[in-house]
């Protein structure tokens, strides 16, 4: 059913219709013409005028980009794996709005802590500058290790740099009373001159780590540290020494003594004699790398071991986990299931307090304990 007011509305569109059969209908004057005329003048000098000045607009902001550019300094690159690292926002800013003032932030055992071994290193950095010692990493645990019972570690370093990005110049460089592999420690430098400035930095870390929170919430992340160049060069170098040593190993004895008759050309006495001494060298150093390798397999395991269970944050793992990670990551030693056990058994036996074999029903465990240090471990091994 159709209303009256549809009705209505449709009645003057009949009445127009049947004007129109019947040839009665006529088109209206066109009384609004002058004004339609005029409004479309205004509304074509508005557009003109908004085209000139659009331009004027763009060709003012093209001018100002390079200056901005300038101006503007390089924004920190986040890294994917730092991105996933973070919590959720519920955790990172559940009690944040308890922590309103820097006094009530240091209440926190983990941002007075902080700040705690951002004055040590200071003062560290500052008494090796005077002794004139270069401050590497190591020096500076081994140091305060001793002396104030805390151990600095990369992490923290990493964790102070996410606070304050010029605190320290961090390279990595050659130290040579490392007995790692590679000898690469980090070298961390500050520009301080005086006792003074001390109190002024840490007063200022201490501004720069609660606006820290307050806009990132309460965990601290790590930054990025430079790439260590001289690890990836040690790394290919041993790869290409175990590669060359063990194609030297395989190859029989004899085969060798046959193919150098075949194929060397006859020499007086004297260059024959300096020949057999070389041969004698180049065996001799083969017997003396071939000592050496387990020694350095050893603090390659160790070290593995070592940062693989403190990146997990964990005391035990399965001893076969443990055995795949290691076999994906020391593939340049060329070691089989059986030799990274016995390598493990026989840390076990020179470090009893730092990993030990615990029976399980699911698996056997490896525990290890993180309160002994590495370096510990390493000369102990050296000393074997």
């Amino acid at each position: 059913m159709e209303t009256n007011y549809q009705k209505e509305t449709k009645r003057p569109q009949q009445i127009l219709k049947m004007a129109k059969l019947n040839n009665t209908y006529k088109e209206p004057e066109d009384t609004y013409e002058p004004k339609r005329r005029v409004k479309n003048q205004i509304q074509q000098l508005n557009e003109d005028s908004s085209t000139f000045n659009g331009m004027e607009y763009f060709e003012s902001q093209q001018q100002k980009l390079p200056q901005e550019q300038k101006e503007k300094t390089p924004e920190k690159a986040e890294s994917v794996s730092s991105i996933l690292a973070k919590g959720s926002l519920r955790e990172r800013f559940s009690n944040l709005h308890l922590i309103t003032s820097i006094d009530k932030m240091l209440m926190y055992s983990k941002y007075s802590n902080l700040c705690h071994f951002f004055k040590e290193i200071d003062e560290m950095l500052l008494f090796l500058q005077s002794q004139q010692k270069p401050p590497f990493l190591n020096t500076i645990y081994e140091l305060l290790s001793q002396n104030s019972k805390i151990k600095v570690t990369q992490q923290i370093i990493q964790q102070i740099l996410e606070i304050y990005p010029n605190a320290y110049d961090v390279n990595w460089s050659l130290n040579e009373k490392l007995i790692q592999l590679d000898r690469s420690d980090l070298i961390i430098r500050a520009n301080i001159k005086s006792h003074v400035q001390l109190g002024e930095r840490l007063h200022y870390f201490k501004q720069l780590m609660f606006d820290y929170i307050q806009k990132n919430g309460e965990q601290i992340g790590l930054a990025i540290l430079p790439q260590n160049t001289i690890q990836q060069q040690s790394q290919i170098k041993t790869q290409v020494q175990n590669v060359l040593t063990k194609q030297i190993q395989q190859q029989p004895q004899k085969h060798e003594i046959q193919s150098q008759v075949s194929k060397e050309p006859t020499y007086s006495k004297v260059s024959q004699i300096l020949i057999e001494k070389l041969k004698q060298k180049k065996k001799l150093e083969i017997i003396q790398t071939d000592h050496l390798a387990p020694k350095k397999q050893l603090i390659a395991l160790s070290s593995l071991i070592h940062q693989y269970y403190l990146v997990r944050d964990v005391s035990n793992m399965f001893l076969l986990n443990v055995v795949k990670y290691a076999l994906n990551s020391l593939k340049q030693f060329m070691l089989d299931e059986n030799q990274l056990k016995n390598f493990i058994d026989q840390l076990i036996k020179l470090c009893p307090h730092w990993i030990k074999l615990i029976d399980n029903q699911s698996g056997t465990i490896l525990r290890m304990n993180k309160e002994i240090d590495l370096p510990s471990i390493i000369r102990s091994i050296e000393q074997m």
